[in-house]
């Protein structure tokens, strides 16, 4: 294992303004490289690479950067202060002390950088505590053993995180990831209701529910989640190409992916530099994109099925009728419901449901009526329905 020697070369996470970074250099890994306990068949499922190189891009080496384990009894501000990035590999929530996340919220607020790999060895991790604020953010309930089946997958846009361009460096063919391993069925999925998060990629688990595969969000420094399940990383670019389908999960001959896609995630996260946004910039926080919100990401349910009225588009007399029964009626495993008008919440149910009426609408323009219904597992039911005010 590659272990950080030198501490003085780390970049000293401090109360004072971030400094722009470009790239990781110290990196602690909470608790190690790989899952704790060891999973798979040799434990061999979800092992980091920590050396080498991304298998099938030989100039991207993860010599560039120092990496040391870091217990979870150890998370201290006093120790993180040692590192400019921090990555959480495969770390059940419930197991962090309150002094521990405190510690990982201020390391991201002075300027650090968090990794968090999240995958089908955790279940339903709330990062809500990450940042400020009465938001929730966490994982749907997971999906274990869904890789063989279908699950969806897709770059919402291109970034210093991930492309779907394959001139670009960050190019990850997620096609031929889903073909071979079971990355993308297993795939924890983000949800959230906090405008800060950013998806780079969505899709479906193998259950067709909905959800960020890779999000970002900004604090002064920077949180990237990946839930990509990684049972089929390389630990080095010599290891052998692992697949999905295979008693031993072993590629058969040549028929594996020409690059080890979930390496490359690995290091583009590792590579990539971040810094407050300065003034003007198009981009946000850290340079990347902020048009794609985890708050949009949701199963898709009818109108109809949602409670909002289909068969009429004008609003009179600025109010609307909402029938939220219709809701729990056709999906009993709801347990929350939140409206929006015009991206301002306004009502919350959990547990006793009502009909509502909409009052005090706007009175000119349109008006943009969003019902977000939570299961019981976590993933959230979307409706929208644009209506005009009269």
């Amino acid at each position: 294992m590659a272990v950080a020697v030198i501490f003085g070369a780390a970049i000293a996470i401090s109360a004072a303004p971030a400094m722009a970074a470009t790239s990781s250099h110290n990196v602690a890994l909470i608790p190690t490289d790989h899952p704790v306990p060891p999973a798979g068949i040799n434990g061999q499922d979800g092992n980091m690479p920590i050396s080498s190189y991304v298998s099938g891009r030989p100039d991207e080496s993860f010599a560039k950067f120092s990496f040391s384990d870091l217990a979870l009894n150890q998370i201290t501000p006093a120790n993180l202060s040692r590192f400019d990035t921090v990555a959480l590999i495969e770390v059940n929530v419930s197991e962090l002390s309150t002094d521990a996340k405190a510690a990982l919220a201020q390391f991201v607020a002075n300027g650090g950088k968090l990794l968090i790999h999240d995958a089908d060895e955790t279940h339903l991790n709330d990062y809500s505590w990450l940042l400020p604020g009465s938001y929730s953010t966490q994982d749907g309930a997971g999906c274990p053993n869904c890789g063989l089946t279908a699950g969806t997958t897709k770059i919402t846009e291109n970034s210093g995180l991930i492309s779907g361009n394959p001139a670009d460096p960050n190019y990850v063919n997620l096609p031929e990831l889903q073909q071979y391993t079971d990355a993308v069925g297993d795939a924890n999925l983000l949800v959230s209701d906090d405008p800060r998060w950013f998806a780079a990629v969505s899709g479906t688990n193998g259950r067709n529910e909905a959800g960020a595969q890779l999000a970002y969000a900004s604090n002064t420094g920077l949180i990237v989640f990946n839930g990509f399940d990684t049972d089929m990383i390389k630990p080095t670019a010599t290891s052998p190409w692992r697949c999905v389908g295979t008693p031993t999960f072993q590629c058969v001959g040549s028929a594996h992916p020409s690059v080890d896609w979930l390496a490359q995630m690995w290091y583009a996260e590792l590579n990539k530099s971040w810094a407050p946004a300065s003034s003007g910039s198009s981009q946000g926080n850290n340079g990347l994109p902020q048009s794609n919100p985890v708050t949009g990401i949701g199963t898709p349910i009818s109108p109809v099925q949602a409670g909002l009225p289909s068969s009429k588009r004008c609003v009179a007399k600025r109010t609307l009728f909402l029938r939220l029964r219709n809701l729990i009626r056709h999906h009993r495993q709801v347990v929350q419901i939140d409206v929006y008008v015009n991206g301002r919440h306004l009502i919350r149910e959990r547990g006793h449901w009502h009909n509502v009426t909409l009052r005090r609408l706007p009175k000119k323009g349109s008006v943009v009526v969003k019902v977000v219904a939570t299961t019981n597992r976590r993933y959230h039911l979307v409706s929208r329905v644009r209506y005009r005010a009269c």
